[in-house]
């Protein structure tokens, strides 16, 4: 004998056709109100809310509340659906039934890690888990607290869930507030003016926090712009414990979409804020820390650290079951690795080269790919199963690894690279200036053609934004007519009609006009001009006082992008300028020195050679200083002045100025090429590192006027020659960063 369950679930109701000993009997459950129903030639059995539904659905909820309460203001699900439906059938059949019934009591209990809670009844527990707390909430001019400031403050703090103390003040940014900030929080530049700036309050703000424990709501925000006002006033950053609203209310708070202030607010019952202000901010982020505390007490917490692990995302961690790749790995392709920095290439059965990555540590880098799951992300999914061999290349330093790796990608290919394998793609923003009529558009190759190509750009998305803001706020033509016949005018497109093209096909404009768009997009692209970027800027604040969120965000989102795309031009165009320098790198050879020739941005040569050996002093016996390097050169002449031979140590400085002096007389007989698509990667990488480790030894200017003067080139070749292993490794720890995110670390 067999009993037979189906539900069927709609936007109207819930249907539960329910077949036993051969009669069918199906239970509708509205979504308002339950009722049942009799399918022609089936029977009817008894069923308790069958009349007065309005009356037993709210008895139904009553039962439910009642014995939440009963159970100390939380219950697990399967034992409130035994308590309100009886004991027969399984808890599933009933819960949305259940839910359909509480829904209209959200604000009185909540659904949280399969319990029902209430949520407008404190407990003892909640309060014994937060006995004391500051609540912290500012407002500010942006979203990036190394770029914009601060312009309010609120601090509160709570004892025993009530209100004992608080700090709020308005900061002056020392900057205009954009228009959008005024709309969003009511603060004008003149209520600012002679508030006071950051760092004249900042002791009065550590001394009020002190060691409390910190909430917000999105904490990570609010504590990141106190940082970042915090260094800049020469203090120490909070160190504070901290305790998320926005992460405790996905936890506790089933099915709420967007966990905003708002919404967790009005889902706990806690009115909706006046004004977006730090101080309301803050006090409604308090109430709301209590309220799911409350419910994460009722719920089994009884600590902070018990609230901060709920509070965590939860990450998703490979099954024990999952294969790892030391299954197929042999441990003993680990003893030859050493632990320096360099290149490492993986092959497969057939020596193709599937991979190729980069790392500080190559023993350490490679030991990681062991305990991989097999298939666990996407890059690994298939390499390891592919990969037969390791090889290693070994450089002296990390800039010299990454450069290395940039050159081998683009030479081998690999499948599984992701990252500058399609250089090739890398577009251009193309203006051709020859057409009596330019446009801007993307190009895929730089052409001798007449018109002004920049890039080439890493980021093809970044490049099309970029010439979409453009051609939206100047409204240059997008079509594709030559304009050199008489069938290239007439017949505008829709652009025209949507006011964002000039409309030069149909004589609406004159070619003075239309050329001073065109002039003003150059200099745009050239980093010399702001009048588009004020058009720009004046557009996103228009969006924002008109409350056009959605426009605003989306033309902050490009205006960005474009921004970023302008400022990468900018530093290859200071980088041809003033990037003209010999860069010494230590060398795989201890022996030896990497020299790198960069002339106008780019690597035109690199070369070992062997370093002048440094003088060994016992400093506990106390032994003079060693000889300067002046005292250490021997020269001889051989004849003429030019066959002089400086000689250190018995190391020929003069093997490098000569070919020095070659690679300058090649320079300066090759016409000089901008960079292109295949070496866009590596002069990224060199430029990055250069402006970043400014006046650094390893560096020297070279002068390109003096280029040909073998005594200039014989000095230069002797302080390369005698840098030391200290000055090398002096480089700054935070200078190298991938460029990359993509590459390996």
């Amino acid at each position: 004998m067999r009993t037979h369950v189906l539900l069927l679930y709609s936007t109207e109701a819930v249907v539960g056709v329910f077949v036993h000993r051969n009669e069918c009997i199906m239970l509708i459950f509205g979504l308002n109100r339950p009722g049942v129903s009799r399918m022609p030639g089936t029977s009817l059995i008894e069923n308790p809310i069958e009349s007065d539904a309005d009356h037993r659905y709210n008895a139904l909820c009553e039962r439910a509340l009642a014995f939440v309460r009963a159970s100390g203001g939380s219950v697990h699900e399967d034992a409130l659906v035994r308590h309100v439906f009886g004991n027969s059938g399984a808890p599933a059949i009933w819960r949305p039934l259940l839910r359909n019934v509480l829904a209209d009591e959200a604000q009185t209990v909540t659904l949280a890690n399969d319990h029902w809670t209430l949520i407008r009844e404190p407990s003892k527990s909640g309060m014994q888990i937060l006995d004391e707390f500051v609540a912290v909430d500012v407002e500010t001019t942006g979203l990036r607290p190394l770029n914009q400031r601060m312009i309010e403050i609120a601090l509160l703090r709570y004892r025993e869930g009530r209100l004992v103390e608080r700090y709020e003040t308005l900061l002056n940014p020392g900057r205009e507030i954009p228009a959008f900030i005024t709309t969003l929080t009511s603060i004008r530049n003149e209520d600012v003016e002679f508030a006071p700036e950051f760092g004249s309050v900042a002791d009065h703000i550590l001394n009020f926090i002190g060691d409390s424990l910190l909430i917000g709501h999105n904490v990570r925000f609010d504590i990141s712009f106190i940082n970042a006002e915090l260094k800049r006033a020469k203090r120490e950053p909070l160190v504070n414990e901290r305790l998320d609203t926005l992460t405790l209310a996905v936890r506790y708070l089933n099915n709420l979409r967007k966990p905003n202030l708002d919404r967790v607010a009005s889902a706990l019952g806690i009115g909706p804020r006046s004004a977006h202000r730090a101080g309301g901010d803050a006090k409604i982020t308090a109430e709301i820390a209590v309220r799911l505390v409350d419910i994460a007490a009722r719920c089994g917490v009884t600590s902070i650290d018990g609230l901060k692990a709920g509070a965590t995302p939860a990450r998703h961690r490979p099954r024990d079951d999952v294969g790892r790749a030391r299954s197929l790995m042999d441990r003993s392709w680990l003893k030859q690795i050493p632990r320096k920095p360099g290149v490492y290439i993986m092959l497969s059965h057939h020596d193709e080269v599937i991979y190729i990555g980069k790392a500080k540590n190559l023993r350490e880098r490679l030991a990681s790919y062991y305990s991989q799951p097999l298939g666990y992300t996407r890059k690994m999914d298939g390499l390891i199963e592919a990969m037969a061999r390791v090889e290693t290349e070994v450089t002296g330093s990390e800039l010299q690894a990454l450069i290395l790796e940039s050159q081998l990608i683009h030479r081998h290919q690999p499948r599984y690279n992701t990252a500058m394998r399609s250089s090739e793609h890398y577009p251009y923003i193309r203006v051709d200036i020859g057409n009596p009529w330019p446009r801007v558009s993307l190009s895929r190759q730089r052409k001798d053609d007449g018109a002004r190509y920049y890039g080439p750009y890493r980021s093809s998305g970044g490049a099309r934004k970029t010439v979409e803001v453009i051609n939206s706020v100047a409204s240059l033509r997008t079509c594709t007519r030559t304009f050199k016949t008489a069938r290239s005018y007439g017949n505008p497109c829709l652009r025209l009609d949507l006011d964002k093209c000039l409309g030069p096909c149909v004589g609406q404009t004159i070619r003075d006009r239309y050329q001073g768009r065109v002039s003003e997009v150059l200099d745009f692209l050239d980093g010399q001009d702001d009048g588009l970027r004020a058009r720009l800027w004046s557009d996103l604040e228009d969006a924002a006082e008109r409350l056009d969120f959605e426009k605003a965000t989306k033309l902050r989102r490009n205006l960005t992008s474009a921004l970023a795309l302008i400022e990468e031009q900018d530093r290859l165009r200071i980088a041809e300028q003033s990037h003209n320098v010999l860069l010494v790198q230590a060398s795989a050879d201890p022996e030896a020195r990497e020299v790198m020739v960069i002339l106008r941005g780019q690597i035109w040569a690199q070369l070992r050679v062997i370093r002048i050996p440094e003088i060994e002093v016992d400093r506990e016996a106390q032994l003079p200083e060693p000889p300067s390097v002046e005292d250490r050169v021997l020269t001889s002449t051989a004849g003429a002045a030019s066959d002089e031979v400086t000689v250190v140590d018995g190391v020929r400085v003069n093997d490098l100025s000569d070919r020095l002096l070659t690679i300058m007389d090649r320079y300066q007989k090759t016409p000089y090429r901008p960079v292109d698509q295949y070496h866009a990667d590596e002069v990224n990488i060199v430029n990055r590192w250069l402006f970043r480790n400014a006046g650094h030894p390893s560096i020297l200017p070279l002068d390109l006027d003096q280029a040909s003067d073998r005594g200039y080139l014989v000095s230069l070749s002797l302080k390369v020659l005698t840098l030391t292993d200290e000055a090398l490794a002096s480089v700054m720890q935070d200078a190298l960063t991938t460029s990359n995110p993509n590459t390996d670390s």
